[in-house]
């Protein structure tokens, strides 16, 4: 219409991030996924990446669906870039692009369960089910990027670098366990019951429905 103005900045912003709650949650997210990565940096597979990728798409969605993991991988990458220094640029590249793209793909997958996540013990029951083969299939996945690019050129086969993921994706499984439930029950009642939402009309699940 010729009377439509641009959306300013903050309507866009807003649309992105969407209400104060959810940008409060999201923030908080980050938080989870970066103080994990750093205070269990020395424990193979056990994170908290994983946990807060699924729940900013299933939970936020938006701009948190990529803003979650991204943030966290910044601070994982970086680390595993100071242990690996030594891989040329463009192997460590091929290996950040399998973890970025693994842990998109759990975000993206946890944004098409959305509107079936409420406040209530089936949805915790659900996340934490597919976390099981969203965990695996990252592993799987990563494994392959980390054979083509580090272990391949030293004459290791993709089936002897899969054999010897076993026991990190078991550990990864577990953590998951842990830990989808554990904060997917405690984000999933700040969503729907943590503080009023900004109007008295909205519902406690509306934002749940809403992209």
């Amino acid at each position: 219409m010729a009377g439509d103005v641009p959306r300013s900045w903050r309507s866009i912003l807003e649309s992105g991030l969407g209400d104060g709650r959810t940008q409060i949650l999201g923030i908080f997210l980050i938080i989870v996924a970066v103080t994990g990565t750093l205070v269990m940096r020395r424990y193979a597979n056990i994170e908290t990446v994983f946990v807060a990728t699924l729940l900013a798409g299933s939970l936020l969605g938006r701009w948190w669906t990529v803003l979650v993991p991204l943030s966290a991988l910044v601070v994982q990458q970086t680390l595993a870039w100071s242990v690996f220094g030594g891989y040329a640029l463009s192997t460590m590249t091929g290996v950040t692009f399998f973890v970025v793209s693994g842990y998109l793909f759990v975000a993206l997958v946890g944004r098409r369960i959305r509107p079936r996540i409420l406040f209530r013990v089936k949805s915790v029951a659900l996340l934490t089910t597919i976390s099981v083969p969203l965990t695996v299939g990252y592993d799987l996945w990563t494994a392959f990027g980390e054979w083509y690019f580090l272990t391949r050129p030293f004459g290791v086969t993709l089936g002897v670098m899969i054999e010897a993921q076993v026991p990190f994706t078991l550990y990864h499984v577990l953590s998951s366990l842990i830990f989808v439930p554990l904060f997917g029950s405690a984000f999933l009642f700040l969503h729907a019951y943590g503080w009023p939402t900004r109007s008295a009309d909205q519902t406690s699940s509306e934002p749940l429905s809403r992209e």
